[in-house]
């Protein structure tokens, strides 16, 4: 049976291992995945720009899979013709390997930049959505010499090999609308450790000096990154699912605002009853904005519905309130911290433009926990209880303890 090509989508992976300052060996590969529970059969014929030298093809499963090389417009273009009956949720992978040339140019002064451009225009076209597009680049990694990023486009992972020189540098694109770009600049640069250790025996103790301080330097920059949301999906809610999944001992959340809950609900239930111990500081029940008495204070329904459903769902003690609270972050055993500008919203997660900082260090994530630790025991911080939920309960209780510190303060500065 022939079913629509919208029940199929399909991620794009480029590789590309530098041979040379301008070849470099392309692996391309197109990933189709039935995304529905039926069996369904997929046929397509897609014209892919042939830029790659001396390529080689095949299907994975093998079998499904014709192609002829045709010049039109002055351009080579490789036609993929498939015939493939899907299975629910099957994947069928098309892969095309050979050299390249023209990606790399020379700036000068022993600075290169590399740029790769992806079109899902086209699959978009024919029905066929992109859930994903993955770019990545690797480095040689040289004896005398290394190299070191000067710029780099944005979704961005950079992977550090031994003496600091890049190993690795990774893009990846979710649901992507229009054309992607990835791009780096970086420069080949003498490895004077290496130098050192090859001209005089003498050096041998500041070689291995400078070999912890780089090897040091490449563990903490490979455990950090930076992530993106946008409106049509990004990192940073992965990140946050990943490293809950991940947690074995302590989970800290600081988000002012947590509506629409049941995916996060969903992700730490199973922890919790594993023995991980789960900790929430986010906002009462009430609106945020400022009420001159109890009687004009308004209930902030999607936040009370999540203060609802951790009261249920939780332990008591798992979560507090407070109504000064702004700061999002994530932290989870004491090495992981995800330091955030977005609430964990619906608004925040997945409508927003929004940005994190994520890093494995313990040092870092020592400092986080210490400010969650300040809010969690401040005085204006109250335990979400069957009455604090109430919005007009947890107004008042608040408003008192504010009232009674300032008074207090005054005091001391008579």
């Amino acid at each position: 049976m022939n079913v629509a090509k919208s029940e199929v989508v399909v991620s794009v992976s480029a590789d590309y291992t530098f041979i040379s300052s301008d070849v470099l060996q392309d692996t391309f590969t197109l990933t189709f995945k039935n995304k529905n529970e039926n069996a369904t059969f997929f046929t397509a014929e897609l014209p892919v720009q042939l830029i790659v030298e001396n390529f080689t093809i095949k299907d994975i499963p093998s079998g499904y899979l014709s192609h002829e090389v045709k010049v039109i417009d002055g351009k080579r273009l490789l036609f993929l013709k498939i015939s493939k009956p899907l299975g629910p949720f099957e994947e069928y992978k098309v892969v095309i390997d050979g050299k390249v040339r023209g990606l790399t140019d020379y700036l000068g002064n022993g600075v290169y930049q590399f740029t790769a451009l992806e079109y899902p225009d086209y699959f978009k076209s024919i029905g066929i959505p992109v859930d994903s597009i993955h770019i990545s680049v690797i480095f040689p990694q040289k004896l005398l010499y290394m190299y070191r990023p000067v710029s780099v486009s944005s979704n961005s992972y950079i992977d550090y090999g031994i003496y600091s020189s890049v190993q690795r540098v990774e893009w990846n694109f979710a649901s992507p609308k229009t054309q992607v770009v990835a791009y780096i600049q970086f420069e080949e640069v003498p490895n004077y450790v290496t130098l050192n250790v090859i001209g005089a025996s003498m050096a041998i103790f500041a070689f291995f000096a400078l070999l912890y301080m780089s090897y040091r330097s490449e563990r903490k920059y490979r455990k950090m990154k930076m992530l993106t949301g946008t409106p049509w999906g990004g990192n940073i809610v992965s990140k946050i699912r990943e490293m809950v999944g991940n947690a074995k001992e302590e989970i800290l959340i600081s988000s002012p605002h947590i509506y629409y809950t049941d995916w996060l609900t969903a992700e730490l239930k199973p922890v919790v009853d594993r023995g991980v111990r789960v900790r929430v500081i986010t906002w009462p029940s009430y609106e945020r904005r400022t009420f001159r008495s109890i009687d004009e204070v308004q209930e902030d329904r999607k936040q009370y519905f999540t203060l609802k459903r951790f009261l249920e769902m939780f332990p008591s003690g798992t979560v507090k309130i407070n109504d000064n609270i702004h700061a999002k972050l994530v932290i989870v055993d004491g090495k992981e911290v995800l330091i955030t500008t977005a609430n964990l919203t619906q608004t925040g997660l997945w409508e927003n433009y929004e940005i994190g900082f994520w890093a494995d260090n313990e040092d870092l994530a020592s400092q986080a926990k210490e400010f969650f630790e300040d809010v969690w025991n401040a005085e204006d911080t109250i335990e979400l209880n069957e009455e604090s939920i109430e919005p007009k309960v947890a107004w008042a209780v608040i408003m008192d303890i504010k009232e009674r510190r300032r008074k207090k303060e005054d005091e001391g500065n008579l």
